[in-house]
């Protein structure tokens, strides 16, 4: 059965600031054994965001009616670019047909996927329109990529963080753990929100 994402309680607090981060804790995770809190193996999820990296750079896979475009530039946009990205969006079925990877994706693969799609976007300049939020900067893509992935990754816990605060392993309603990603050693400008 699938899980309600919007209602997870307990996902780990995650913020990027640079895609090294990104993969930095992708890497950690692939180390260990991995509960998912939403609907995903790690697999699925890091192949997931390397594909819609890939996907700014090369179309839209969906098409959104005219009034989620309306009110995606006009009320969504900077949610989507500068977070906290919202979860429990369902993809339309022809999105998710070329976004959402099979379950049996291992974190290798969603791994490979990932480092991909982020070479891709440091090394093209190319950006299409985002099907809701509408045409992008390279840069507000970037922040859209990281809240993104911030908001996928929140869901994966290692499972010794689990066990560590006295969860049950596999268990969606458990109380879980919370790991604070360290300080980072250069804030945000006075004025930005901070990406969780």
């Amino acid at each position: 059965m699938a899980v309600d994402t919007r209602k997870v309680a307990g996902r780990r607090k995650v913020r990027y600031r640079s895609f090294d981060e990104l993969v930095a804790d992708a890497e950690a995770l692939a180390a260990t054994e991995v509960i998912s809190l939403g609907n995903w193996t790690l697999g699925q999820t890091l192949k997931h965001l390397g594909r819609g990296m890939e996907g700014s750079i090369e179309g839209r896979p969906f098409k959104v009616s005219w009034k989620l475009r309306l009110l995606g530039r006009l009320f969504l946009k900077r949610r989507l670019v500068y977070g906290p990205f919202p979860p429990g969006f369902q993809l339309p079925s022809t999105a998710a047909a070329r976004l959402v990877p099979p379950d049996t994706t291992t974190p290798a693969e969603g791994l490979a996927a990932l480092r991909h799609g982020i070479a891709r976007l440091k090394a093209e300049t190319k950006r299409v329109a985002h099907p809701v939020a509408g045409p992008l900067t390279v840069e507000e893509w970037n922040h859209f990529h990281l809240s993104h992935a911030a908001m996928h990754m929140s869901f994966l816990v290692p499972a010794a963080d689990r066990v560590a605060a006295g969860g049950a392993v596999g268990s969606a309603n458990a109380s879980r753990a919370v790991r604070e990603p360290p300080p980072h050693p250069n804030p945000l400008p006075p004025g930005e929100r901070e990406h969780v």
